[in-house]
């Protein structure tokens, strides 16, 4: 046994040859224990390098995909930002639109109530004016053609239609005379005035348009159908226009007669 304090062999109290060989061997140990030690400290640098190198490289990752994410926020902004601006340049449009179309509405209404406004003067103002001067138009038209004093005519002339025959049943000469004159005078103012004397003679075909048939004769002989047999009295015309009808009496073919029932 050895003494463990001393060293010393229990036997014979020499020291022990182990621990001479520790006491030689020691350096040795005690490096062999440090290189160890190194190699550990080595390995465990080493490895935290690794996991540092791993959470570079997990941070590096990371740094890359928050930038591609900032970049893609970044642009998803742009073009929200562009739509957006797209939108609100649309909205202007579409207002400066109602705009525009509010106001051609509000020009329309006004056009619309001036037109009205105009025809309801018309109807009420110049309308009125209008027919006035139509008239007007009319009466110088009348003039013109002698119309506007067929009222006097037509009256002068049934004067001498109705009475001038009398004069011939007149006794007095003197008083005979006079009439003749005044109803000369009377037919001399109508012949001024363009009206013509509408006479018929015994035997003359009757004027269809100025006579008017008063009494029919019947007749055998064809060619004497609508010949005036007699006048009552003397009518008058201007141009195609009769004022005092003749009226007369005329002859009427059997023949032409039986016709005219048959039809």
């Amino acid at each position: 046994m050895l003494d463990n304090e001393k060293g010393l062999d229990e036997k014979n109290g020499k020291p022990c040859l182990c621990d001479e060989y520790n006491k030689d061997n020691e350096p040795d140990l005690i490096n062999e224990n440090l290189i160890n030690e190194i190699e550990e400290i080595e390995e465990t640098q080493k490895e935290d390098g690794a996991n540092g190198l791993c959470a570079s490289n997990i941070d590096l990752d990371n740094s890359s995909e928050t930038e591609l994410s900032f970049t893609s926020i970044e642009k998803n902004s742009e073009k929200t930002h562009t739509v957006s601006d797209a939108l609100d340049d649309i909205k202007t449009d579409i207002s400066a639109l109602s705009a525009t179309v509010q106001g051609i509405c509000e020009s329309s209404a006004k056009t619309a109530k001036e037109i009205y406004e105009l025809h309801k003067l018309y109807h009420n103002e110049y309308a009125k004016r209008l027919s006035s001067m139509q008239d007007e138009l009319e009466k110088y038209r009348e003039i013109d053609k002698g119309r506007v004093y067929d009222g006097i005519l037509i009256e002068i002339a049934k004067l001498y239609s109705e009475n001038a025959a009398a004069v011939k049943d007149i006794t007095d000469e003197k008083i005979q005379k006079r009439f003749r004159n005044m109803f000369l005078d009377l037919l001399q103012l109508l012949e001024n005035n363009g009206v013509i004397k509408q006479e018929s003679k015994q035997g003359e075909k009757r004027n269809t348009r100025h006579c008017q048939v008063v009494e029919r004769i019947p007749t055998d002989d064809p060619q004497l159908h609508d010949t005036v047999i007699k006048s009552i009295n003397i009518g008058f015309y201007i141009e195609n226009r009769t004022l005092i009808k003749e009226m007369v009496h005329v002859y009427v073919s059997k023949k032409a007669d039986s016709q005219s029932d048959n039809n």
